[in-house]
């Protein structure tokens, strides 16, 4: 406890001032936007703004590289109409916010008032959450329904999306998290934005975690509580940012924007504000525990070959642990339920690619002695992972199937060499690299080559365990990966060779219809439904999330074949903009467009759009930029326009697919069985509709 009068949070840590952060306005609501995170030396100021209803990566896909870099300008989303989004913007400006005023006038008396920082935070956490509504159990529900009417009633009271935030009388976790952190900087005590809420499962998801010293002036990091028990202070626990072990229920799932998205615990400096030798210090997950807390979650320490701190024995290489052999460990963690007895908690200590080292958290840590530990396989922390940290969100059960496909840097069946490859000419340009023709061992092969070489070794290594699962694919209907290049000038996926080329250019060459008569049509239809659907019934199922015609290629007897369905996660990891021949919002499921969660449905909507492209050999929402064509199927409710004459069969399939409704669209073996069904009947009936414009 400090001496009266002596200033209690003013005294800024050293580290802090080496952080790197920044206080510009637009920089930091950028940050905030794209990662859902703001370290401790990132400053709220005047100007800062956060939008909620708009996804960033989609804000990349319909703006050009520059443009799609930088957060859209207030001035624009000043300008926008209510009535025409679901956007909000939530916007810190003091001079024009007289309530925000007030709130930092309450947060200074607190501050002044506070014996110590932990009453401070608790103080400032209840003072957050009383004036944004009040405390709930979780966001789902009540609060989000009380935010939506707010939220509606400020925008036509304003005639505007922009509010301040002091006029938000209920607001989500994200609003809250800004709010504390806007008053938590203007007094002076350390806090930062993580990704993650325990009390909210949407994209916007955020928690507040701020610097404390305890009793023996030792600094530890704890999560301020701001709506399901306001003012509370405790260690992080597994919801910030998710549990790495967790499954995956899609491998090939889109995460966005990956590339801006921080770890728990992401920089050197705030390793090194947090650590002491006598605290139990974690750079990855930053698991800093009250003694007096008992902790009930698994957590995960990531350790690096070179340890950064070599004094802390919990940092010694693994070859240094006092290790046991162990094969009953998940055995006898499985016998019974976890809330029905008593256990030890488990840390998890990972070293990539080598052992998986579980030290027990009730063996206390002795100086000088290095702790006990057991070392288990990959499977175990596996399976592991499965019954711990999230038990209420994943099912126990893991699928031995993809256990194993994270894969090394360099594996026979993966790796190719660019110099086995003979480059020959360039035969078309995707969103994520330039596509040439080239002989590989005699036989003709597409090479991929992205367009960004230089992109961290995390994101190479997400590109491997993509490459990874296509390459297991196998189906007609499915193009044949063959491996990847992995060193980098030329790094590149390596595919069968379809000389046809896309089914975009096919459709839209001069007398495409002479090409492509109406059964032809139908069986191309069919082929992409078929290969879909056997992604789909994969166990876990692989989502394309990108279906669209130039991701549809055709070999030489017209059959038609699904690619890249692995690379829309590597391509928002490495923030390439998904710009093509054809763009990408046209095939948009309009709940993507939204940024609202998704799933396989969303393939089915894009297919809805190839079969419309196929029966009217028209380019669909021709006229209409990127953007416009967001507003139309996203916040508009408009679809693609089919023709009178267009079979009943074929028109009712287009419009179920377009389902505003995902769970209303068909499946893709319901979609298959009404395409053979068509191709049986009678040409007269099989009625394309001639060509027309959207």
């Amino acid at each position: 406890m400090l001496a009266s009068g002596e200033p209690i949070l003013l005294q800024e840590c050293k580290s802090i001032k080496g952080l790197g952060g920044s206080s510009d306005a637009q920089t930091v609501s950028y940050r905030l936007w794209v990662s859902g995170s703001l370290s401790y030396a990132d400053k709220i100021s005047d100007g800062f703004y956060n939008i909620l209803g708009m996804n960033p990566y989609l804000w990349v896909m319909c703006n050009a590289t520059e443009d799609g870099k930088q957060i859209p300008s207030l001035m624009a989303l000043k300008g926008i109409e209510p009535s025409e989004t679901s956007m909000e913007v939530a916007l810190i400006d003091r001079r024009g916010d007289s309530r925000l005023r007030e709130l930092e006038d309450k947060a200074q008396e607190i501050y002044f008032a506070a014996e110590n920082t932990l009453v401070l935070a608790e103080k400032l956490g209840k003072l957050v959450a009383v004036y944004m509504g009040g405390s709930f159990p979780v966001e789902q529900g009540d609060l989000h329904q009380r935010w939506k009417a707010v939220s509606k009633r400020l925008q036509d009271l304003q005639k505007c999306i922009v509010l301040p935030i002091g006029s938000f009388s209920s607001g989500l976790c994200r609003h809250r998290a800004i709010l504390f952190k806007k008053l938590a900087d203007y007094v002076g005590l350390p806090c930062r934005i993580a990704r993650g809420c325990k009390y909210c499962v949407a994209d916007h998801r955020s928690s507040c975690l701020v610097i404390i010293e305890d009793d023996r002036r030792l600094s530890r990091e704890f999560v301020v509580d701001l709506v399901g028990d306001p003012g509370n202070v405790h260690g992080p626990d597994s919801s910030i940012n998710g549990g790495v072990l967790s499954p995956v229920p899609s491998p090939l799932k889109v995460s966005h924007l990956t590339e801006f998205q921080q770890p728990y615990m992401d920089s050197d400096i705030s390793n090194q504000l947090l650590h002491s030798d006598d605290t139990f210090a974690a750079p990855e997950n930053a698991l800093h525990t009250d003694p007096h807390v008992e902790s009930k979650h698994v957590e995960e320490i990531v350790v690096s070959d070179k340890p950064k701190f070599p004094n802390d024995p919990l940092y010694q290489p693994y070859q240094a642990l006092e290790v046991k052999p162990c094969e009953v460990l998940v055995a006898a963690e499985t016998a019974g339920d976890e809330n029905s007895r008593p256990r030890e908690d488990k840390i998890i200590i990972r070293q990539t690619y080598k052992k998986e080292v579980v030290l027990s958290k009730n063996s206390p840590l002795q100086p000088g002695r290095p702790p006990k530990a057991t070392l288990i396989g990959k499977m175990d922390v596996m399976e592991l992972g499965g019954r711990t940290g999230n038990r209420e969100k994943h099912p126990t059960t893991t699928n031995p199937r993809y256990l194993y496909l994270e894969p090394f840097l360099a594996m026979d069946w993966l790796e190719i060499s660019w110099d086995e490859l003979h480059i020959k000419e360039r035969v078309g340009a995707g969103s994520f690299g330039t596509v040439h023709r080239a002989e590989w061992n005699g036989s003709d092969v597409a090479v991929k080559l992205l367009t960004v070489q230089d992109f961290h070794d995390d994101q190479l290594k997400e590109f491997l365990r993509e490459v990874a699962i296509m390459k297991r694919v196998r189906h007609p209907n499915v193009v044949l990966f063959m491996g990847a290049v992995t060193k980098r000038p030329h790094l590149s996926i390596v595919t069968e060779y379809l000389p046809r080329g896309s089914l975009y250019r096919l459709i839209h060459r001069p007398a495409a219809g002479e090409l492509l008569d109406q059964r032809r049509r139908i069986r191309m239809a069919l082929d992409v439904a078929k290969g879909i659907n056997y992604l789909h019934c994969l166990s876990p199922p692989i989502v394309h999330w990108d279906l669209k015609s130039p991701n549809l290629l055709v070999d030489k007897n017209w059959n038609v074949k699904v690619c890249d369905f692995g690379l829309s996660r590597f391509k928002a990891n490495t923030f390439i903009s998904s710009k093509s021949v054809a763009g990408t919002p046209e095939w948009m499921a309009p709940e993507f467009l939204r940024g609202e969660p998704s799933n396989e449905k969303s393939d089915v909507y894009s297919f809805g759009v190839i079969l419309w492209e196929l029966v009217t050999m028209q380019q669909p929402w021709n006229g209409l930029s990127p953007a416009q064509v967001v507003g139309a199927v996203a916040f508009q409710n408009r679809r693609l326009t089919v023709p009178q004459n267009t079979s009943p069969m074929l028109a009712s399939l287009m419009e179920a697919c377009w389902n505003d409704d995902p769970v209303q669209r068909p499946s893709f073996a319901s979609i298959v069985d009404t395409l053979k069904k068509l191709l049986k009947s009678p040409l007269q009936l099989i009625q394309m509709g001639g060509t027309m414009k959207s």
